[in-house]
């Protein structure tokens, strides 16, 4: 008889530390739930979100790609054989370019080097570290302006030849990955890393920018529709995101143990002290 009171004891025990377990590690809708409507989602005039991009300032080690549209023919004597690719049409066919029979021409690889220069076959080297695309256009097309000199028309346009950002945590497919999009947001790297975890802080994703004058540690959360808003929504080379696990993962019992873990070994431990107990008072 005292066996059976203290096994009633004991179940009761264990029910309740279940319990406690279970509630406090639960973890609910509004926290996996992605862009939830938020009251400060800003909206333009015609109901739309307005996009917002952070300008871009060249790293070391990016890579540039140039495209030159121009009427002079000889103009691929200032780019390297070996990078170039001609496309030649008509001026329809070619935006921006100057009447007809016009060359288009793509420069890739353009290696930002380790002390901020980048160097294009014919025209020399050029400082770009810590400025815009726009400005590097701008210094390149003035360049270019001198050279070609009553010689032709010339329009330069310089773009990131590739997207490089790393994904670590609670990620599907941690890594680095390469778009050669000029534009992707968070929820496009999410995705293409195969989706956050269960138990991945949605509330609290952490990207790691990189600036001229330093790093930036900005903290975004991708339950709210208003992170839409946020020049930081849409990634730049080199960012770092950092997905970090909820509290309510439980660690310390076999590395990253879940609550079904929990229930099924304190259900076995339970089990096991009620078998004990009963064969001991026969």
């Amino acid at each position: 008889m005292p066996n059976i009171v203290f096994i009633m004891k004991l179940n009761q025990i264990m029910y309740f530390v279940f319990c406690s377990v279970f509630l406090s590690s639960c973890i609910g809708v509004k926290d996996l739930k992605y862009l939830q409507p938020s009251e400060n989602l800003q909206l333009n005039e015609y109901g739309l979100i307005p996009v917002t991009y952070e300008n871009y300032r060249i790293k070391k080690d990016d890579i540039l790609a140039m495209v030159l549209i121009t009427s002079d023919e000889n103009a691929s004597k200032f780019l390297s054989e070996e990078n170039t690719t001609v496309f030649k049409g008509g001026g329809s066919s070619v935006a921006g370019s100057y009447g007809t029979g016009n060359s288009r021409l793509r420069t890739g690889g353009l290696i930002v080097d380790p002390n901020g220069y980048i160097t294009i076959y014919g025209l020399g080297e050029f400082y770009v570290y810590g400025l815009t695309l726009r400005e590097v256009t701008n210094l390149v097309q003035a360049k270019l302006d001198q050279v070609l000199y009553n010689e032709g028309k010339a329009e330069v346009r310089m773009n990131l030849g590739e997207i490089r950002y790393y994904m670590v945590g609670e990620i599907g497919a941690p890594g680095e990955k390469i778009e050669s999009s000029t534009r992707v947001d968070l929820l496009q790297a999410i995705a293409k890393s195969g989706d956050l975890t269960r138990y991945a802080d949605r509330k609290h994703i952490r990207i790691i920018r990189e600036y001229p004058e330093g790093k930036k540690n900005i903290v975004l959360d991708i339950t709210r529709d208003d992170i839409m808003n946020s020049p930081y929504f849409y990634l730049q080379s080199g960012d770092q995101v950092i997905i970090d696990p909820l509290k309510e993962k439980i660690s310390g019992l076999g590395g990253g143990t879940t609550i079904g873990d929990v229930t099924q070994f304190m259900s076995l431990g339970m089990s096991a002290i009620t078998t004990y107990l009963f064969l001991k008072g026969l």
